[in-house]
This record gives structure tokens, sequence and C-alpha cells, in this order.
């Protein structure tokens, strides 16, 4: 049997095994000599002693590290989540009329979802700044020109929206504002006024 062994691969290893590999040769190095001959593991630990301790070395500093970018990744999640929800209110407000009438019509929705146009600025705009997202990866459209896609109300700007009344308000009010101005536009058949909502 030929066994074919690729130090690559071995860094590859997943996490799981990385840490019975340090546990084992940790356990075979460091137990005492009464539980290793019960093991009977005394003549491969004199004879392979360098080759268990590297492997112990590599595995456990492999682990450590993984660990160390694990929580930190961890930390800095959690740190730039508490900052994005603290900024929430002030980037709803930075909205213009257009873009606060979107988010105010998904928000009246039952469940906070709706079709947009899918080449609309605005839209592309929202989405970018994770105040909306797509549904889903695939959607049926009969006109490419006018695409329209599913999308839904984040749920951090629903909370804020249901939270502030004062500021739903201003959403309500740019919502009326440019609905009025749309069904102004279509009554001289502006072939551009199609406002979502």
């Amino acid at each position: 049997m030929k066994f074919d062994f690729n130090l690559a691969d071995f860094f590859k290893l997943p996490t799981k095994i990385m840490f019975a590999l340090a546990l084992a040769s940790g356990m075979v190095l460091f137990l005492p000599d009464n539980i290793v001959a019960k093991m009977y593991m005394v003549d491969f630990r004199n004879k392979y002693g360098f080759t268990i301790g590297l492997l112990f070395l590599t595995s456990f500093s492999i682990l450590a590290v993984t660990l160390i970018i694990g929580i930190y990744k961890y930390f800095s999640h959690k740190r730039s989540m508490k900052k994005f929800k603290a900024t929430a209110k002030e980037r709803l407000q930075k909205l213009d009329n257009y873009q606060k009438a979107i988010v105010y019509g998904l928000y009246m929705e039952d469940n906070h979802t709706s079709e947009l146009p899918f080449h609309d600025g605005a839209v592309k705009w929202l989405k970018q700044n994770m105040i909306i997202i797509e549904t889903t990866n695939q959607y049926l459209v009969s006109d490419l020109n006018n695409a329209v896609f599913p999308y839904m109300l984040q749920p951090w700007a629903v909370e804020e929206l249901q939270n502030d009344s004062e500021l739903l308000a201003t959403f309500h009010t740019a919502y009326i504002q440019i609905d009025t101005k749309y069904k102004a536009q279509s009554q001289y058949n502006d072939p551009y006024s199609n406002f979502p909502y």
C-alpha cells in the first residue's frame, strides 16, 4: 500500500481533525509513563518522539491561530454591528424623498416585501447600503427593459421605523409627496412616471 503524504493537504485539514491530532499527540507526549505503557506506546514514543512533538506543535499552533482569528472576527463583527445599529437612524434620515418613499412602501407591506424596478438607481443604492435586500437570486420577468425584482426591507430598518414614530412620520410624508408627484405626471402620460408604489 502506497501512502502519499502532501504537506499542503495537512494544513487544509478541518479544525476538528487538527484538534484530534493535537490531543492524541499531546497525550502520547505528556501522559505519565505508566499510562503510556498501558497503551503500548512507550516504544513508539521513544522511536518517533521528535515526529510526534513536531506534529503536536504544528497542530496546536494551527488550532491556536484559528481560535485567535475566530475570536477576533467574532468581536470585530459585534463591534461593527453595534456601530452599524448606532448610526441606523442617521443613515435613514439622510435618504432622499424618493428613497424614503420606496422604504415606506416596503414597510407598509405585511411581509415588508414587494417588487421594485431592478434598474432603478435608488433601488440599487438602497441595496448597496443594506437597507433592502433581494429575496431571491432568480426571478422570471416579462419585460427586460422594465424588469422588476422582489426586495424586502432589512429587519434593522423595520425595527428603526417601528420604534421611532417621528422617523416613520417623515417617511410617510415623503411617500405622500412622491406618490402625488407621480400621479400628477401620469396625468400627462409621462412614460417615466413609474413610481413603484
